[in-house]
């Protein structure tokens, strides 16, 4: 990812500077060789903005989310950049192989709300089946634990998920996360599990749940989010430097406790 972008002060549009190359011979960015694509992308670009005043954006590289995984080359990415003074919401896009990545500035903030919660519910099946001690009868009847599981799970709000949750990873893209429930979840689940299985199966049910249920492992649940942009209200036509998304806080937050 580019770690910096030219800004056109007078007319708010952007272009990747990437790192090491030389837009001007008159700034001070260093120098090396341009693709074919790039060069010709940049010198449209300051023909169209000859005279015009030009600042550096820095990349904020935390700050970046998509709908889709990193590798996968055609996607839609919004992240932070700022200046001295203020911070942009860019969205970079790409929508063809042969062609390179356009930049946008978008008058926004990022939201990323926690939507619905579900469990892996096919994994968790084919885990039990490649348990070597979990018999071949229990095998069958673990499907009153999956459901009691299910049941727990449904009780959990998705605007509750920092209550609720003891961890919480990123997936391979911003709109799935996996966490992993508090004790207290646990303890209720394995005590309504005592309607249903003797004490030396709760004892497997309870080495099963301890061996799987950190994320991104099969008890782990999935958090599904969605991808917003909030409009600046008129009075906020940017957004200040020091006024960072608290969303991509708590994110990023969540990340760092892996």
């Amino acid at each position: 990812m580019i770690k910096n972008l030219i800004r056109c002060a007078a007319c708010n549009q952007v272009i990747p500077n990437y790192e090491g190359y030389q837009l001007l011979q008159t700034q001070a960015f260093p120098e090396v060789e341009w693709s074919d694509r790039d060069l010709a992308s940049a010198k449209e670009f300051l023909h169209k903005h000859s005279g015009h005043p030009l600042d550096k954006l820095l990349v904020e590289e935390d700050s970046c989310i998509s709908e889709k995984p990193s590798y996968e080359p055609l996607r839609v990415t919004y992240f932070y950049a700022h200046n001295a003074e203020r911070k942009y919401l860019i969205r970079r896009k790409r929508i063809a192989l042969d062609q390179p990545a356009s930049y946008e500035i978008i008058p926004g903030r990022l939201k990323i709300s926690n939507v619905s919660l579900k469990i892996q519910e096919n994994d968790i099946r084919r885990q039990i089946a490649a348990e070597k001690e979990i018999s071949p009868l229990l095998q069958e009847r673990m499907e009153r634990f999956i459901q009691v599981f299910q049941d727990e799970i449904r009780k959990i709000s998705p605007e509750k998920i920092q209550e609720e949750m003891e961890d919480v990873y990123d997936g391979e893209d911003s709109t799935l996360a996996y966490g992993s429930l508090k004790n207290f979840r646990w303890e209720r689940i394995l005590n309504r599990c005592r309607l249903y299985f003797d004490e030396s199966e709760l004892e497997v049910l309870k080495r099963f749940a301890e061996e799987n249920r950190n994320p991104p492992d099969v008890l782990s649940v999935q958090i599904e989010r969605r991808i917003s942009i909030i409009p600046l209200a008129a009075e906020e036509p940017e957004v200040a430097i020091e006024a960072e998304s608290s969303t991509i806080v708590e994110r990023k937050a969540e990340g760092r406790r892996r």
